[in-house]
C-alpha cells in the first residue's frame, strides 16, 4: 500500500532527525520537491495524495543519502546563486548565499557598461566568474583553478548559461600561468585552519579538501595571492576576498602595508568575512 505525500514526508523527517539533520523537515521537504519536480506549497497542499510506490523508494534513496551526510546539492546537482542555477558536483564548493556579496560588490563598484577585466581566482563551480560576466555585459573575465575536475564543471555551468564566450578558464596554481592587468580581482580561496577541518559539519567535510583546506593558520593561500595581486593591477583595480572569522582584520592590515585601502566587511549574518581593497 502506499504512503500518502504526508506520510512519507514525516517518515523521512524522523529519519533525518535521527541522523542528526539541522532542518530535517525542511530539507525532506527540499527532496521530494525536487523529486516530484513540484514544489513544497503543493506537498503541503496536496498532502493526501498517494505517493507511488517507485517515488517512495526513489525518496528513500535520497533521504538515506542525505541522512549519511551527503549535502542537499551534491544529490539535486544544483545550487542557486545570483539568479542562476549553478550544477555542483562532489569535486567543487557548494556556493554560499554570503558570496554573492561579494558579487553585488564588485558588479557594482564600476560602471557596469565599462569593459572591465576581471580575474576571479580559486573559481571552482565558476559561480562568482559566472554571476559577473552574467551581471557586467561588457567584461572579459579570466576563471582560474589548479583542479581540473573544478573548471570542467565551471565550463559545463558556462556552456549551460550560454555565458563562454566572456569567460577564459585557465588551470592553475594561483597565479601560475595568469596573465595581463585586471580591474577587479576576486576570490574565495581556501580559508579553514587544516587543523580546524575534522571539526567541520559532517556535510562540510563531504565537500573537497581542496577547497577548504587553507594551511596552517588558514591563510596560506591568501597571503600568496596578496603578496603578488599588485603585479596583475593598476592604480584603481580593486580586490575582494572573502574569508573565515577572524582572519580579515589582519589581511586588511597587510593589504594597507602592500599600496592597497582595505576595508573589512560584515556578511549578512554580521560576521567580519570580506577583505575589499582598492590599489593605491
Amino acid at each position: 500500500m502506499s504512503l500518502t505525500v504526508r506520510d512519507s514526508l514525516a517518515q523521512a523527517e524522523q529519519v533525518l532527525t535521527q541522523s542528526g539533520c539541522t532542518e530535517p523537515r525542511a530539507n525532506a521537504e527540499f527532496l521530494l520537491a525536487h523529486l516530484l519536480h513540484t514544489s513544497r506549497t503543493w506537498l503541503t497542499a496536496f498532502g493526501q495524495e498517494p505517493l507511488p510506490t517507485d517515488k517512495q523508494q526513489a525518496y528513500e534513496r535520497l533521504v538515506a543519502r542525505h541522512a549519511a551526510g551527503e549535502p542537499l546539492a551534491y544529490i539535486t546537482g544544483f545550487q542557486p546563486f545570483c539568479n542562476l542555477e549553478i550544477s555542483v558536483t562532489p569535486d567543487v564548493l557548494i556556493p554560499r548565499p554570503e558570496t554573492e556579496e561579494l558579487v553585488d560588490w564588485a558588479a557594482h563598484f564600476f560602471n557596469p557598461a565599462a569593459p572591465l577585466k576581471i580575474l576571479d581566482l580559486c573559481t571552482g563551480s565558476g559561480c562568482i566568474a559566472l554571476a559577473l560576466a552574467a551581471q557586467l555585459p561588457h567584461a572579459c573575465v579570466t576563471a582560474a583553478d589548479i583542479s581540473p575536475r573544478a573548471l570542467q564543471v565551471a565550463r559545463h555551468n558556462a556552456e549551460r548559461l550560454k555565458l563562454q564566450e566572456k569567460i577564459t578558464f585557465i588551470e592553475s596554481d594561483l597565479w601560475e600561468k595568469v596573465q595581463g592587468d585586471f580591474d577587479i580581482i576576486v576570490s574565495n580561496p581556501p580559508y579553514i585552519p587544516s587543523g580546524d577541518l575534522p571539526g567541520l559539519m559532517r556535510e562540510v567535510q563531504a565537500e573537497p579538501a581542496l577547497a577548504l583546506d587553507g594551511g596552517p593558520d588558514g591563510l596560506q593561500l591568501t597571503r600568496q595571492i596578496i603578496r603578488r595581486a599588485g603585479r596583475f593591477t593598476h592604480a584603481g583595480s580593486i580586490l575582494g576576498l572573502e574569508l573565515c572569522q577572524g582572519q580579515p582584520a589582519g589581511v586588511a592590515a597587510l593589504l594597507n602595508g602592500l599600496g592597497w585601502r582595505a576595508t573589512v566587511k560584515k556578511d549578512i549574518f554580521g560576521i567580519e568575512r570580506f577583505v575589499l581593497a582598492q590599489k593605491i
